[in-house]
């Protein structure tokens, strides 16, 4: 009778081991591999940033902007389709889209608080990650993005006066699709521990005659503006995390995450040519790690320069935008 018991406990035990290797699927289940790094420009990452930045361009009604600062709000939805988690192969897959937009507002102006730009982006993505034994490399991940597509807009009061009041102001409407591709080394997933992350990626338009602006002459007071002819941008992303050595914790996470960017500052005249430009994005701060909660709660100081990526502001470059960020993610 032992006998038989013992064996029938074997026999359970080894089935529940072989169960639990199988392979689970699941949809419309959240997913925590390869979301995207702080850094990145263009993300579902939601953020309240209060910044001082050195210039617009030169249609801005106020040119006293640079003695207040701004407020950036960046706000995200990943939302996931299917997922396959599968521990004997120590592989995750994940499908899903996303949409989010950037929102740029001269909010302490005493008069209207005027919204200066808002960029619109949704898309969709495939991921997929395989784990390793390596002590340095934990893991190795790839990201597609099959389609993804952006508009921008000028607010109101901005092409209002420019329209009325300056000679030769523009307004371009910046729309495109492109698919993009990018390729992880330590995706932090649900790592807590201390961990060196690298990040590149490439993306290109779909439609390279149509560029990634259009205009309309009643837009732009019967100027031709020129489209763009390049079609392609990368970026090289790095990010730190640490919960054990100075100045951090279990609890009180430091990340450092920056973002190198090659992407093309538009011109809208036929006498400027185009121009590749490099451009930075550095975060550097402190987030809470929740035990019960998939989202954490950070404060972090940002810098960026390079071209001004809010909208048809990307024809302007020496721009610099300094920080304090409060980030939900």
């Amino acid at each position: 009778m032992k006998r038989n018991i013992a064996s029938l406990l074997l026999i359970a035990s080894l089935h529940i081991t072989i169960s639990g290797q199988k392979p689970e699927y699941s949809f419309f289940r959240e997913s925590d591999i390869l979301r995207p790094f702080l850094s990145e420009i263009r993300s579902t990452i939601v953020k309240c940033e209060l910044a001082y930045l050195n210039k617009l361009d030169n249609n801005y009604y106020l040119d006293d902007y640079a003695g207040r600062p701004f407020v950036e709000a960046h706000l995200g939805a990943d939302i996931p389709f299917f997922r396959v988690d599968d521990p004997r192969r120590k592989i995750k897959f994940s499908t899903g889209g996303y949409l989010g937009n950037i929102l740029l507002i001269d909010m302490l102006e005493s008069n209207t608080s005027p919204i200066i730009n808002t960029d619109y982006f949704f898309g969709l993505q495939a991921s997929a990650i395989k784990y390793t034994d390596n002590r340095y490399i934990r893991n190795i991940g790839i990201k597609l993005v099959p389609i993804f597509h952006e508009s921008t807009h000028l607010g109101d009061e901005f092409s209002l006066h420019g329209y009325r009041n300056i000679p030769d102001f523009r307004r371009v409407n910046v729309s495109y699709e492109a698919w993009e591709a990018a390729v992880v080394l330590n995706d932090p997933d649900t790592i807590k521990t201390n961990l060196l992350s690298v990040k590149a990626g490439f993306n290109r338009l779909f439609n390279d005659s149509k560029g990634y602006y259009n205009t309309d002459t009643l837009e732009t007071k019967g100027a031709i503006i020129p489209s763009s002819d390049k079609n392609f941008e990368y970026y090289f992303q790095v990010n730190l995390q640490r919960t054990n050595g100075f100045l951090c914790s279990d609890r009180w996470m430091q990340v450092f995450s920056a973002e190198v960017s090659n992407r093309l500052r538009f011109s809208y005249d036929q006498v400027i040519p185009e121009k590749r430009t490099w451009n930075i994005n550095i975060y550097l701060g402190w987030k809470y790690v929740t035990k019960t909660s998939g989202r954490n709660l950070g404060l972090f100081a940002r810098y960026y320069q390079g071209i001004i990526p809010n909208g048809q502001f990307r024809n302007t470059s020496g721009y610099h935008f300094a920080a304090l960020s409060i980030v939900y993610n």
